[in-house]
């Protein structure tokens, strides 16, 4: 008798979805397992169903409807679909509740594009959608492997909270837990491993642990095919390669520090280990470096996150802000903005320091030879050969002087995202016709016609229309650029 392996699966947002799924259920059927399907879908909040096949091919496009069920019946995959139930709703565990409302926070931010979520009106409601959906979520499993566990679970990143909720779970119950999620290093992959992605002590300390862990030079043709992959136009791995067009002429004489914004803030609520800096605000750090290089004589730019113009306008208002104040502060900062077609790895390339939140061009930087410095925590800073500045007394004239790095910190991190993640064995194209990487604008008007709130769908209106107003900011008027 084979012996079985749960997938906790519920439907994603593009046709990346089944295929994530449906690769990794033939991955796991070929290494001789039982597979069965978790079907979380009916526990969402939102439905991120495909839109109405009808709809779709009135746009000149196709949904290939049934064939997730068709492939998963060839493989023999069995799927249990959960319910929503009109039963008490169970209470978590005292020592399981903080990491899983954590998730909760993590999830609010990263849907609603904000700082901070507040607690009233249509942000509450959601909250509580969210807190019934992974209390049923949590409840449903632990009945359901309490009598009948599988010999380990895979969960889908472990980030949001009916992930938290499920892996609370199998935890408790002792049924040991596997990680699968969208390819973070190849495109068209996925990546399976014991780890949750977002662990930032766990991934680091994981990678001396690897069995057959490559020498330096397999390592670095790792790392050099990957950054081929970034900084090549509109691939997969980044998305906004394909918006930038402009190179840099020059910098003037002298040295030149690169500064980069981030865009990842929902991992304030993923955990301690992602808030050990001691700043009071954003870009404090940036303005104290600044302060200090600038009296050196160091030419100043500063870069902003293309995906700054995704986020809402209470958070594109208050970033605009800043840097302006910023700017005010240093009046020789040279600013490109989110929508600046200016390509990012030329500014790297014409660097002499680079200066990072805890964006992964700072490690692409340290792959490239910059020296780097990271104000926040960052997923490899364990490894790459960088200096942390998380406080005030960690930002001195010594620890502002550049060195040589060494890159091989670099591209060991990157080897080891690289050798965990698989080639999809069926790609978006087995699912509808249209790129899930750029979906046309029409596709995106019919996710309207998905079943939802009305709610939902003036947030998916208003949030379209909110990142075409970023979009189409126009920087302030200042003094003419030193470049």
């Amino acid at each position: 008798m084979m012996s079985r392996v749960d997938i906790v699966h519920y439907v994603g947002a593009t046709t990346y979805s089944p295929s994530v799924v449906a690769s990794l259920s033939k991955k796991l059927r070929d290494e001789g397992y039982e597979v069965r399907i978790l079907d979380l879908s009916p526990l969402s909040a939102v439905s991120q169903e495909l839109p109405p096949a009808w709809i779709v091919r009135l746009l000149g496009h196709r949904i290939y409807k049934g064939k997730l069920q068709e492939v998963l019946d060839g493989l023999g995959v069995t799927r249990v679909v959960a319910q929503k139930s009109s039963d008490a709703l169970p209470a978590l565990p005292e020592a399981d509740a903080p990491s899983v409302y954590q998730a909760l926070e993590s999830e609010m931010l990263t849907y609603f594009r904000r700082e901070t979520i507040p607690d009233k009106g249509r942000f509450a409601r959601f909250r509580e959608k969210l807190e019934r959906n992974l209390l049923t979520t949590y409840g449903w499993l632990s009945e359901l492997w309490d009598t009948d566990p599988p010999v380990f679970v895979c969960i889908p990143n472990g980030r949001t909270s009916r992930q938290k909720a499920a892996w609370r779970a199998a935890d408790r119950l002792g049924v040991p837990v596997r990680i699968y999620e969208i390819g973070r290093a190849k495109p068209k992959a996925y990546y399976f491993g014991t780890t949750q992605p977002h662990d930032r002590i766990g991934s680091q300390a994981e990678i001396p642990t690897l069995p057959n862990f490559p020498g330096e030079s397999e390592t670095k043709a790792l790392a050099e095919e990957w950054l081929k992959a970034r900084m090549g136009s509109g691939t997969g791995t980044n998305e906004f390669t394909s918006l930038w067009s402009a190179g840099v002429e020059g910098f003037p004489a002298g040295a030149t520090a690169v500064f980069f914004t981030s865009s990842v803030d929902e991992l304030l609520a993923s955990g301690p280990m992602w808030t050990i800096d001691e700043w009071n605000r954003p870009l404090e750090a940036f303005d104290v470096i600044m302060s200090i290089l600038e009296k050196r004589g160091v030419n100043l730019v500063m870069r902003l996150h293309p995906n700054l113009g995704s986020k809402s306008r209470h958070y594109f208002r208050q970033e605009v802000q800043r840097i302006n104040d910023l700017c005010a502060q240093h009046p020789t900062l040279k600013v490109y903005w989110h929508n600046s077609p200016i390509n990012s790895y030329e500014l790297v390339t014409a660097a002499d320091m680079v200066f990072v939140e805890r964006s992964t061009i700072g490690l692409e930087a340290s792959l490239l030879g910059k020296p780097v410095w990271v104000t926040r925590a960052t997923q490899w800073d364990l490894t790459a050969d960088i200096r942390q500045m998380l406080s005030l007394s960690d930002i001195t004239e010594e620890a502002l002087m550049p060195w040589k790095p060494d890159p091989r910190g670099a591209q060991k991190f990157v080897a080891y995202w690289m050798l965990q993640e698989h080639e999809f064995d069926y790609d978006w194209s087995t699912w509808a016709t249209w790129n899930p990487e750029r979906p046309p604008l029409a596709i995106k008007i019919a996710r309207l016609a998905v079943r939802n709130s009305w709610a939902h769908r003036f947030h998916l209106v208003s949030a379209e229309l909110t990142r075409r107003r970023n979009n189409r900011f126009r920087a302030p008027r200042t003094p003419p650029p030193h470049l």
